[in-house]
């Protein structure tokens, strides 16, 4: 009798370990599921901005915060390190972003596909809602500092670096198809991790106010 219960209770415990590794791997699939849905989910195309309502919330949003709407003189600071965005107005700061970059978010951006944030002095050079990224505020990348290192270390030729001091000159938006890398932009699309190609991504929320309140020429400074 003892032999017949020890057998079977070797038998429950054999059966209770299959049943807790099913069960993890059950789980494990969900989740993975889950991740996959969310994906597809953002891979979906935006559809197009309800451009009044946007206009209303950053007028709200000026109210509440005391200043003009649209605001005198925007700024942004981009802070890498501690993955935020700041907006100010008038050298004062009112609000701040949290943000996600690129995939290897450490150091200044080198070339094309090194998936980096540049670091450095820029501004908007353009704005268009994306069915990708939802709105997209592009950056003057490459700026004179990038074209000059990327002249001497012989990544461009003296033309492509004449056409980027050129647009730099004229407020405009710089090449964006040099061995530099370029469309670096601040875009709505999520944050939670670095998942960019080396733009500055928030939530879809704060990217509409961002889009409403900083016109073509703000300046946007990217520190480390």
């Amino acid at each position: 009798m003892r032999h017949l219960l020890d057998s079977r209770f070797g038998i429950n415990c054999s059966m209770l370990r299959r049943g807790k590794w099913a069960i993890l791997a059950i789980l494990l699939l969900l989740l993975l599921g889950a991740g996959l849905l969310v994906r597809e989910l953002r891979m979906l195309p935006y559809p197009k901005p309800d451009m009044a309502r946007l206009e209303a919330q950053a007028q709200a949003f000026c109210e509440a915060k005391g200043v003009s709407y649209p605001l005198q003189q925007p700024a942004v600071r981009i802070e890498k390190r501690a993955r935020k965005l700041i907006l100010l107005e008038q050298n004062k700061p009112i609000a701040e972003f949290p943000i996600a970059l690129g995939g290897a978010p450490e150091g200044d951006k080198q070339r094309e596909g090194d998936r980096k944030t540049p670091e450095g002095d820029y501004y908007v050079c353009e704005k268009h809602p994306s069915r990708r990224f939802y709105l997209f505020l592009g950056l003057s990348y490459p700026a004179l500092k990038d074209a000059e290192r990327g002249k001497q270390q012989g990544q461009i030729t003296d033309a492509q670096y004449r056409a980027i001091q050129q647009a730099i000159q004229s407020g405009t938006c710089p090449p964006w198809d040099t061995p530099l890398g370029g469309a670096i932009g601040i875009h709505g699309g999520g944050i939670g991790r670095d998942w960019t190609l080396g733009c500055i991504a928030l939530r879809d929320d704060d990217v509409e106010l961002l889009y409403m309140l900083l016109p073509v020429g703000t300046r946007v400074t990217i520190a480390p």
